[in-house]
């Protein structure tokens, strides 16, 4: 079982390499986050089409996951603390995705990125986080300030692009308005059910949303309901993506226990101020004071791309939204470029739905 050390006090990540894609020698390597409850393992469809890309991915258990260190109850327990205890607490979990991806990049020699004989940059690295993974990545571009001067110099050599996969509103630390959401919590289900119910519920296809032009103080939408609990008939295509696995498929990349406390405590509103601040330091203010007394962006050749599907749940939808006009209300010198791309007919599972597809729009960004 492969993992990377992340820490001093001994704390691994569990990943899963594709491997060199065909011998290539200008390869982009590609680090994906998993999101909620359902882990790594459900990113297996899209590895040959990644291969054929001439992407190498790199499939990533983040902490309190299935090989991976999992959260002591102290952690926990600083996670609903005060103010400070939950902000150190998410750096950790930043740092740890910032000494995996360095650890990767030593260990493994990946080609840094460099231009071809025609002007196209090959090689590098890019990070996408699929849903409340984000909370992951954004927190690592947040505080990229406090990574070590070297390693900073490293990323700057690879770092190509942070992908925003339908993030999630609990990671975006943008509660959805009532009728939008879609994610109904049960604890007093056993764990297994609340696991699957959920699984239902973030994978089922909605009606398309429309992003709207400005977020206004009291939004007021119409109850978002899955089409598969509609009135009429529905397109077998169009029912929640769990209900299509095998039930070995469904297990393979769901990890149950996660729902026992910690997935409850990350849900909580105690950590959607931080969540919040994590985004704007990562997308729209990612300067810093360099010692000079001047501001300077970091890692400042990084884009960011968010790409999300039009018949997402609500909470996904409603953070998309959010991003969306922040960007656009943020000032020009101090933010990330940011690219949104809406991938129409696409539930939250698009990645195990449409792999090829999934795979041929990221060609294009990362």
């Amino acid at each position: 079982m492969p993992t990377a050390p992340v820490d001093t006090r001994g704390s691994v990540l569990y990943f899963e390499d594709s491997g060199v894609p065909n011998g290539s020698t200008d390869y982009i390597t590609l680090f994906m986050i998993h999101g909620t409850c359902f882990h790594s393992a459900g990113f297996r469809p899209i590895i040959p089409f990644a291969t054929q890309s001439n992407i190498r991915l790199v499939l990533l258990n983040v902490h309190g996951y299935p090989g991976s260190t999992p959260y002591s109850d102290e952690e926990l327990d600083r996670l609903e603390g005060s103010l400070e205890a939950r902000k150190a607490e998410l750096q950790a979990r930043g740092s740890e995705l910032a000494a995996f991806i360095r650890w990767f990049i030593i260990t493994e020699k990946i080609p840094p990125i460099s231009e071809s004989s025609h002007g196209v940059l090959i090689g590098g690295l890019s990070v996408l986080a699929w849903s409340g993974g984000n909370g992951h990545s954004l927190c690592m571009f947040a505080h990229a300030d406090r990574l070590a001067e070297d390693t900073r110099k490293l990323f700057d050599e690879y770092l190509r692009s942070l992908i925003l996969y339908d993030p999630s509103s609990t990671a975006a630390g943008t509660p959805a308005p009532p009728a939008l959401k879609s994610i109904r919590p049960d604890r007093s289900l056993p764990l297994e059910e609340q696991a699957i119910f959920f699984g239902t519920q973030a994978s089922s296809f909605y009606p398309p949303f429309t992003l709207p032009d400005t977020i206004p103080e009291t939004p007021s939408y119409a109850p978002r309901v899955a089409l598969h609990e509609g009135p009429g008939a529905v397109d077998p295509k169009l029912q929640p993506t769990t209900s299509k696995m095998t039930t070995s498929e469904l297990r393979s990349v769901m990890h149950v226990p996660i729902m026992e406390r910690a997935q409850h405590v990350i849900w909580s509103p105690l950590l959607r101020e931080v969540f919040r601040e994590n985004v704007r330091r990562a997308l729209y203010d990612c300067r810093h004071d360099d010692g000079t007394g001047a501001k300077k962006k970091i890692l400042p050749a990084v884009r960011v791309h968010v790409v999300w599907c039009d018949m997402t749940l609500g909470e996904v939808a409603w953070a998309v939204a959010n991003l969306n006009c922040e960007y656009k209300e943020a000032a020009p010198e101090a933010r990330r470029p940011v690219e949104f791309h809406k991938l129409e007919g696409g539930n939250h599972f698009i990645h195990w739905e449409e792999p090829a597809r999934f795979v041929g729009v990221l060609a294009k960004i990362i």
